[in-house]
């Protein structure tokens, strides 16, 4: 579940200038889409999804987390097609929030 006070895994990810990615409400980029360049703290507050079923990452690399506020599960997005939540290793389409992948530093 992500609890706890260990690291299991990282990986380097590489410095990109821009990101974007679009979201889709159904699978296979059907649906409602949005496009973002920016961070989005609450994907319900802002665009009124609460679920993401499909998107494509065309830029950059993104952390997607399960609840609002970035807070919850999270999938890190690589560049490329993902057609089901599935193929980013959610358990289901719930989405609360999303943040670019940069230096927190």
């Amino acid at each position: 579940m992500g609890l706890n006070d260990s690291v299991r895994s990282c990986r380097l990810i590489p410095h990109t200038s821009s990101h974007r990615l679009r979201i889709y409400e159904r699978e296979d980029y059907r649906g409602q889409m949005v496009e973002l360049t920016e961070d989005c703290s609450s994907l319900r507050d802002r665009f009124h999804f609460s679920e993401i079923h499909s998107l494509h990452v065309l830029e950059g690399w993104w952390v997607l987390y399960e609840m609002p506020n970035y807070r919850g599960r999270q999938y890190l997005l690589r560049p490329g097609d993902y057609r089901h939540y599935h193929d980013w290793g959610a358990l289901d389409a719930r989405v609360g929030s999303l943040r670019r992948a940069v230096d927190f530093y």
